[in-house]
């Protein structure tokens, strides 16, 4: 899991649930596009805020 889950207070039933697999799916997410890309983490991480930018 990406550190940001382990250092977030998340109860145990949100660890176990729609949370963790939520964290689970970004995070192998953005390892694909680093894999697939080439790209820097620095740059995913960039497009990745701009993303979550985009939902607040």
């Amino acid at each position: 899991m990406p550190k940001a889950f382990e250092e977030f207070k998340f109860t145990e039933e949100q660890k176990n649930g729609p949370v963790a697999e939520f964290w689970e799916k970004v995070h192998l997410s953005a390892k694909a596009l680093k894999d697939d890309t080439g790209c820097p983490n620095n740059i995913i991480a960039s497009g990745l805020r701009a993303v979550a930018a985009e939902w607040d």
